[in-house]
């Protein structure tokens, strides 16, 4: 078969470049979550799960499978990873990067995951009180140090690229609580105490940042919320649904056809902005 050949029979005769793109990274993208299974890599909390619906976390969990996810959808997260490079490129060309990701792990919490970027504390107060020392290892080798000293010497920064019409929402004193809590958590697995949510509008590129503390209070909070997760997937059943059909967090769901009738992507859409005008 000559390469031509192998292509048409790939992707189809009557397709264009555009077509052909989506397939690939679709069915790429299904073939990474199909090695996941089978290299047993549930039962897993990722700390971007924090803030999600709980029900949705227990399916991923326990390896439900969930809708393809359309090749455009997936390039737009491309474009929220090569934020996150660029963001740490540009602190390291400046001087302030201690290091681009830390590993996060915790065996009670069954934690696996990496932080985005480690930077100095250039916050911090002349008169302010070294914290206790800590040490951080590199996430590619865990015998290397990449950060020994006191905790509120540096800072860490959760990148979050996102569109317009949720950028116009943010909060004016504090980041989505999601982000938030997903921030105390890396407090809690790292020993740093102080962070930067960084947001950019992935349609002009503004970006708005928030000053996140540690508080142990939601810290606690987070810690519970993953236990309930935890205790759920291991008597393998599922929290109460946290929304109905047209709520936007089930619509947009990977699994919002196990949830709620199945139907088509046309009928879920038709069936919700015919409920939103009429309400």
């Amino acid at each position: 078969m000559s390469k031509l050949d192998e292509i048409k029979e790939r992707y189809g005769d009557d397709v264009d470049i555009i077509d052909m793109v989506h397939h690939f990274l679709t069915c790429e993208n299904t073939d990474k979550q199909k090695e996941r299974v089978e290299q047993g890599r549930l039962g897993k909390f990722y700390p971007s799960s924090i803030g999600r619906c709980k029900r949705a976390v227990v399916y991923q969990m326990l390896g439900y499978p969930t809708k393809p996810i359309n090749g455009q959808s997936l390039l737009i997260m491309e474009n929220g990873t090569g934020f996150h490079n660029r963001m740490e490129d540009i602190f390291e060309k400046m001087g302030i990067l201690v290091a681009p990701e830390l590993s996060l792990k915790d065996e009670e919490l069954r934690i696996s995951g990496r932080s985005d970027a480690i930077i100095w504390n250039f916050l911090k107060r002349e008169d302010e009180q070294d914290d206790e020392e800590i040490v951080l290892f590199d996430p590619n080798d865990s015998e290397k140090e990449i950060y020994r000293g006191p905790a509120n010497h540096i800072l860490i920064v959760e990148f979050k690229s996102i569109k317009n019409k949720n950028y116009t929402k943010l909060p004016k004193s504090k980041p989505k609580t999601a982000h938030e809590m997903q921030l105390q958590l890396y407090f809690y697995l790292t020993g740093i105490k102080k962070g930067i949510v960084y947001y950019e509008n992935k349609d002009n590129q503004e970006s708005k940042h928030y000053v996140v503390e540690y508080d142990e209070q939601l810290i606690n909070q987070v810690k519970t919320d993953i236990k309930e997760i935890l205790d759920y997937a291991d008597r393998r059943e599922l929290p109460e649904k946290e929304g109905n059909a047209l709520d936007v967090m089930c619509r947009y769901c990977d699994f919002r056809n196990l949830c709620h009738t199945p139907i088509s992507e046309d009928q879920w859409i038709e069936l919700y902005f015919n409920d939103s005008e009429a309400s």
